[in-house]
């Protein structure tokens, strides 16, 4: 199935490349593996992330980060929608629903 990142999820991925350049280096190495692999379950398995807020979206916590993919499944692709960093406001992310589920 084909992948799509939405012009949405370009400050996100620049935050994630950010974050773990210069405030923790140390977790970078393990940071994209992980953030790889998140990518490649959803591709395999586009259902596997948690129906959140608005019908359709999906996330999927990147493991061992504090970041979460928001994505939408269609018939013929997958749209990423966000990187999200789940220790931002959940409003921050901009779909009110969610906001509800995390308070």
């Amino acid at each position: 199935m084909k992948l799509v990142f939405l012009a949405s999820t370009k400050p996100d991925l620049n935050w994630f490349r950010t974050y773990y350049e210069t405030i923790f280096p140390e977790g970078l190495g393990t940071a994209r593996l992980h953030y790889v692999k998140a990518i490649d379950n959803i591709v395999l398995n586009p259902y596997i992330g948690r129906q959140i807020g608005m019908e359709g979206l999906r996330k999927l916590p990147v493991r061992k980060t504090p970041f979460a993919i928001v994505y939408e499944v269609f018939d013929d692709r997958i749209e990423i929608v966000r990187i999200w960093d789940q220790r931002a406001d959940p409003e921050s992310l901009g779909f009110e629903e969610e906001a509800a589920v995390l308070e």
